[in-house]
């Protein structure tokens, strides 16, 4: 899910979809450029959204594609490059900063990685830095806050330049381990919605100003993770996710309902 002008936009196996409110939706014209398959990751960037690689094949037995794509119409995609050296990794959240788009870790078949890269295009990348101190992960979330970058996991980790990183604290919450959520900022604040904590979905978030302290509210949708989420118009949407995969729910559920977080009006 992500915000284009006035539209929210999501990338769905049934197509592109699009809606002003939230509530009603329309399929878009922008199609899928690789096979119905989905790149590693996107990321907008310059007015542009661009799909990073992808992997063709199945989890035994895969190739991977360094292929960046572009749509800055959201009519058609453009191929940027069939070949760059973008790394052949998964599980990163790319993010921009400073006019170029980032990735931290990732991992592959083998391992995880602790190093940090940037690319001015998306095509050419640079590795900047390697032996992070937060060492090798994989599936971290990035966001900035006042202008300093913020990566989250079960720790929290803070950057002025996306380089030097400090440890703001080692468990967000102590004594739980908590993972697959999104992190969004509004408002002044960090909110990560769609946490997993200790093995088990739940419709908390957590809040926090400054990365440190955090402050758990309860949600009125149902328990969930993997969720869908982006700032627009000053609100928090949010969709999807699964719940399931532990004794008690063996099974998933997967949701297909739409939630919108606003600022309350003081009276």
């Amino acid at each position: 899910m992500f915000s284009i002008g006035d539209e929210l936009w999501v990338f769905h196996p049934d197509g592109t979809w699009r809606s002003k409110d939230g509530t009603l939706w329309e399929k878009a014209p922008l199609t899928n450029a690789i096979k119905n398959l989905a790149f590693l990751d996107y990321v907008q960037f310059k007015g542009s959204m661009y799909g990073l690689g992808y992997f063709e094949g199945n989890v035994e037995r895969f190739q991977f594609r360094p292929e960046i794509y572009k749509t800055t119409d959201f009519k058609t995609w453009s191929t940027l490059a069939s070949d760059s050296n973008l790394p052949q990794r998964f599980f990163y959240h790319p993010f921009v900063f400073q006019n170029k788009i980032w990735i931290i870790g990732g991992e592959d078949s083998r391992r995880k990685y602790a190093d940090i890269r940037n690319s001015e295009d998306g095509i050419h990348w640079v590795k900047q830095k390697d032996n992070l101190p937060f060492g090798e992960r994989s599936g971290s979330q990035v966001v900035q806050l006042d202008g300093k970058l913020y990566l989250l996991d079960n720790d929290v980790w803070i950057s002025h330049d996306g380089l030097n990183w400090e440890l703001v604290t080692e468990e967000i919450v102590p004594g739980e381990e908590i993972f697959g959520y999104a992190a969004m900022v509004l408002d002044g604040k960090i909110w990560l919605l769609g946490c997993n904590r200790n093995g088990q979905f739940s419709s908390q978030v957590l809040i926090s100003a400054d990365g440190k302290h955090w402050q758990t509210q309860q949600a009125p949708w149902a328990p969930r993770g993997g969720v869908a989420a982006t700032v627009h118009n000053g609100k928090i949407y949010m969709t999807g996710g699964k719940y399931g995969g532990t004794p008690n729910h063996p099974d998933f559920r997967y949701d297909n309902d739409v939630w919108v977080l606003e600022k309350r009006e003081s009276q």
